[in-house]
């Protein structure tokens, strides 16, 4: 859930200072458990060729905005791959509510959607974290302002005691600024709407990883015609 400039709502919505900042990088390595962003076109161009390789377009809707005290209260998760022509070929998806075992905040339902109601009979992420960690292992793993989306899932993970695999990932708002440049927006939704790619981005999981993966497939197709 991004903003007009691609930052999380969740910093207007709790009233955080926004502050200039640098888009983020369009790839990240984890090293050492310390995500470092990487420059283009290193990732897509030096490596292993990025249509042969199996990525997975993640999002999550949470209960605020710091991982270490906030839960994870709707996931989606959207593996696809390209074929031998390069056309992008969505391989399963699965998206659930989960049960934080705490109140959702005002704040965010106004967001999301999301209820305590809607989540009372929802399972615990514990219950699914073993299914969640062997669809992302493996995988690049992709995102609009991936570190946030990645941040909550590797701290459901420690909680869980559950070790991810995955040492990889995309942000397809950095991607798309490199890509696209002087876009009047860099919100997820608007941003596919105006490059023509099918948007189902509504501030849900499901929807929002699918424009994800779609928006990762133009970008990519773009900047590796530079390698």
């Amino acid at each position: 859930m991004t903003d007009e400039k691609g930052a999380p709502l969740w910093t207007s919505l709790f009233g955080e200072r926004r502050e200039a900042r640098t888009p983020p990088a369009p790839w990240y390595k984890n090293e050492a458990g310390v995500w470092k962003g990487l420059s283009w076109p290193l990732p897509a161009c030096d490596e292993e060729p990025w249509e042969e390789r199996h990525y997975v377009a993640l999002d999550v809707e949470t209960t605020g905005l710091n991982a270490e005290t906030g839960n994870i209260v709707e996931i989606a998760l959207v593996r696809f791959f390209f074929d031998n022509e390069g056309a992008l070929n969505e391989e399963d998806r699965f998206s659930t509510l989960i049960n934080p075992a705490a109140t959702i905040p005002a704040q965010a339902s106004r967001i999301h959607g999301i209820t305590n109601e809607d989540v009372a009979n929802a399972p615990l992420f514990k219950d699914l974290a073993k299914k969640i960690a062997d669809t992302c292992n493996q995988r690049v793993i992709v995102g609009h302002n991936v570190l946030f989306d990645i941040g909550f899932l590797e701290k459901e993970f420690w909680r869980a005691n559950i070790e991810a695999e995955f040492q990889e990932c995309a942000d397809t708002f950095g991607m798309a600024k490199l890509a696209f440049p002087s876009m009047p927006s860099y919100n997820l939704g608007k941003l596919a709407f105006a490059i023509g790619l099918g948007s189902d981005a509504q501030h849900r999981a499901l929807g929002d990883a699918l424009t994800c993966m779609r928006l990762f497939a133009a970008s990519i197709r773009v900047l590796t015609n530079n390698c």
